[in-house]
């Protein structure tokens, strides 16, 4: 084991020490005072990221249709060696690499090697592919293709789909994966060669690499992880060096300066006005944002083809996506029609639930209303913020007797506990990262019935509101069995909950696993959905393996 990626470094000292001596820096190409007031507030927006998230170092930049370029730099590339973050520090760009695949193969269906309505399984036989039969090309481009999100390419008993082709939208990195396996072949060429010799040199990127490699790693900011992956991160909070982890997985192994990154954006914003040089004709550039499909499952009213997802803020249409790596998260948005883009990226964990969305939005905004003398709307909150609190006051009671309250303050909740007053912050719908030691590994999750919190689950413990009105039954032995905390050592994975409550079985007591009778647990409420669960390695009739969607965890202190 690297000893070296263990060691903490408490996320206040990461700040102070930011701050202290971490100057942001902003410079830029073309513009004059009014572009570098403009700069100036996002890096004060970035700063503010920074001291309420925790984060070690970001990168942004920000561009227009004419020409105009600025630069953010901000915190530490390296917090031990106090490196500073700068302007040709590599960032991996995580899933924002879909959109640049997605172009390297259109450049393949330009020329007429490959077609987006071909079949995979005549295009790449050798895949062991159940069913999926009507799987096209383009299903994979635009998550349509009923593929997990990440099984390994040759799980035990070979790949499936959770629903029929282009019926519904489930993210599938796999699909990624395999789209560029497709390419590879057509083009007779590893797919980062044919990423960057028909992506990244042709727009100049020459400072990107098309795939993450160990020997590159000194040109790179050294990415960090909330110390506990056990639990619910609560930010900010410790933080230690991550992994490294090569990479040419298709589905995010692109990794860039924020100038170079730049020159992406400028091309993104042509490419809305249907223009496609000097990587596409304007025809195929045109065919490619023409048909995005339905994505409910990233947001309502979202579409998604080829790697970017159509977005509606505040009224504005975007093209958008974000990445999250093992020590990197990142975001971009270009507002269609007022020609101006961002790109953020921060050297953080995805685990953190981190993304610089509202960066990069706000960033959009402010050079829009540069652009058209108009006031930018103020930026969203950077600190954590709880929608009608006021749903989950109460005091709660487990069946031993123990309780907490919690009481709204303003915009946030507090758990009072054993005389003390502790913080909450969300971390998924209707669940909560505490501070309270007793819950810090479980978090709580409330239970509402007409807005109202009616139970908490610490685990599998139940808190009432009402405790004369009795609590939920006890899950069956056979079910209880099955719980238990599963680990994996690999760094894109980590750990997981299997929480036995309310008569379920609950995936990190969020998501509900629904029994298929044939052994599996589907994950989810959908129907649809094709990410399965598997218990095996049976002894004394408790499972020692779990296969999450074809890939090993192991069970472990539990």
């Amino acid at each position: 084991m690297d000893i070296s990626r263990r060691t903490l470094i408490g996320g206040a000292a990461v700040l102070a020490g930011a701050a202290a001596s971490a100057k942001t820096v902003t410079h830029k190409t073309g513009g004059g005072g009014a572009e570098s007031k403009m700069l100036g507030a996002l890096a004060d927006y970035v700063d503010q990221h920074r001291a309420d998230w925790g984060l070690p170092g970001m990168t942004v930049c920000v561009v227009d249709r004419d020409g105009f370029a600025g630069y953010v730099t901000s915190g530490w590339a390296n917090v031990d060696r106090r490196v500073k973050v700068g302007p040709d520090h590599l960032f991996q760009i995580g899933s924002i690499s879909k959109m640049m695949g997605a172009l390297a193969i259109w450049t393949l269906i330009d020329e007429g090697a490959l077609s987006p309505d071909a079949r995979v399984k005549t295009l790449l036989p050798e895949l062991p592919l159940n069913g999926g039969d009507d799987v096209v090309l383009q299903h994979l481009l635009n998550h349509t293709s009923g593929l997990p999100d990440y099984p390994p390419l040759f799980p035990e008993g070979g790949l499936w789909t959770g629903y029929a082709a282009g019926s519904h939208w489930s993210y599938s990195n796999t699909g990624y994966l395999i789209a560029g396996l497709i390419g590879a072949r057509a083009a007779k060429r590893f797919f980062t060669d044919l990423l960057a010799e028909r992506v990244l040199t042709p727009l100049s990127m020459t400072q990107s690499v098309a795939g993450m490699r160990e020997e590159d790693r000194e040109r790179y900011a050294q990415g960090y992880e909330y110390a506990f992956q056990d639990r619910p991160p609560f930010r900010p909070g410790p933080m230690r060096a991550a992994p490294w982890v090569d990479s040419d997985d298709p589905a995010g192994c692109v990794a860039a300066t924020g100038r170079d990154m730049g020159y992406f954006l400028k091309f993104l914003i042509r490419l809305c006005e249907g223009k496609g040089a000097p990587i596409l004709s304007d025809a195929a550039a045109q065919r490619f944002l023409a048909d995005p499909a339905d994505a409910p499952g990233w947001a309502d009213g979202v579409q998604y083809g080829n790697g970017i997802a159509r977005i509606v803020v505040d009224g504005r249409r975007y093209l958008h996506h974000t990445g999250g790596m093992v020590s990197f998260s990142s975001s971009l948005h270009v507002d269609m029609e007022a020609g101006v883009a961002a790109f953020a990226s921060s050297n953080v964990h995805n685990g953190l639930g981190y993304r610089p969305r509202d960066v990069t939005q706000y960033a959009c905004a402010l050079m829009r209303g540069l652009r058209e003398k108009t006031a930018a709307p103020s930026p969203k909150p950077t600190r954590p913020i709880v929608d009608r609190p006021t749903r989950y006051v109460g005091v709660f009671t487990a069946a031993d007797g123990d309780s907490f309250e919690i009481v709204a303050r303003a915009d946030r909740i507090v758990m009072r506990r054993r005389g003390g007053e502790s913080d909450m912050q969300p971390a998924g719908e209707d669940f909560f990262a505490c501070r309270e030691a007793d819950f810090a590994v479980t978090g709580i999750k409330f239970d509402l019935e007409n807005e109202s919190a009616r139970r908490a689950w610490a685990g599998e413990t139940e808190y009432a509101a009402d405790p004369a009105a009795g609590y939920r039954p006890p899950a069956p032995a056979a079910m209880k069995a099955l719980a238990g905390r599963y680990d994996t050592d690999d760094p894109w994975r980590g750990l997981f909950y299997v929480y036995a409550r309310d008569g379920k079985l609950w995936l990190n007591n969020t998501d509900e696993l629904v029994p298929l009778g044939n052994g599996e647990w589907r994950v989810g409420e959908k129907e649809w959905s094709p990410e399965r669960i598997r218990f095996d390695g049976f002894i004394d009739g408790r499972p020692l393996r779990v296969m999450f969607s074809g890939a090993p965890y192991m069970r472990r202190f539990s």
